[in-house]
């Protein structure tokens, strides 16, 4: 609804023109006032009609008899009652969009809401036979980072037949490191582990796998 139908001060008039119910004086001013109303001029064309459907009152053999005092009056009545219905229930359904749109906007805007979740493969050193993917997702408080790690490679000295420890650590941009977390990997067997930091996302500058002795052979960046 418009701001120009809800002030306009004929809003009520057009069924009252229909049925030839405006005095002289109202009649040439909403006349005066259609060419430049559109929603006006809109109404009347779909009250226009009214005047056919009140002729079929009349009583066939008798074109001269005037309709039932009550009827003209009621269908005025009507006609405006369903007009101002329209009004309200589009001033209510533009406060109810204003309303969804402020709250979807505080919703955004909510610090404790999380980032989409990026999956990343992580990059292996040269002759290193292990796979890592990570499920990094940003949140109010920091970055929760889950990594899926798997070892396919023969038993060495980096991976014995019983296990071999691994630590995934966030660097940032300036070279500080978090560790995030550490697991014990068993030779062709997945493993999963869940894992945090308080960097945020966007301060993350890579993610690293490391040995326990520190050698790093998986990294990624966000």
């Amino acid at each position: 609804m418009s701001r120009e139908q809800l002030d306009c001060l004929h809003a009520d008039d057009d069924a009252a023109y229909v049925l030839g119910a405006l005095d002289p004086a109202e009649q040439q001013a909403f006349r005066a006032h259609l060419p430049g109303c559109a929603p006006c001029r809109s109404a009347v064309a779909e009250l226009a009609v009214m005047p056919g459907l009140l002729a079929r009152l009349l009583p066939e053999n008798d074109a001269d008899v005037a309709a039932p005092a009550p009827v003209l009056p009621a269908l005025m009545e009507r006609a405006r009652s369903e007009r101002r219905v329209r009004r309200w229930r589009d001033r209510f359904a533009g406060f109810l969009s204003a309303a969804v749109l402020g709250l979807g906007a505080v919703a955004i805007a909510f610090p404790g809401s999380p980032d989409p979740d990026r999956v990343l493969t992580m990059a292996a050193a040269p002759g290193v036979p292990v796979q890592a993917t990570l499920q990094v997702t940003g949140r109010g408080w920091g970055t929760s980072i889950d990594t899926t790690c798997r070892y396919d490679g023969a038993e060495d000295v980096e991976a014995p037949s019983a296990s071999v420890t691994y630590e995934l650590w966030a660097v940032d941009s300036t070279g500080g490191q978090v560790l995030v977390s550490s697991w014990q990997q068993v030779t062709g067997r997945e493993i999963t582990v869940a894992g945090s930091t308080k960097l945020g996302l966007d301060d993350i500058a890579r993610l690293e796998v490391r040995t326990e002795t520190g050698q790093p052979i998986l990294t990624s960046r966000p």
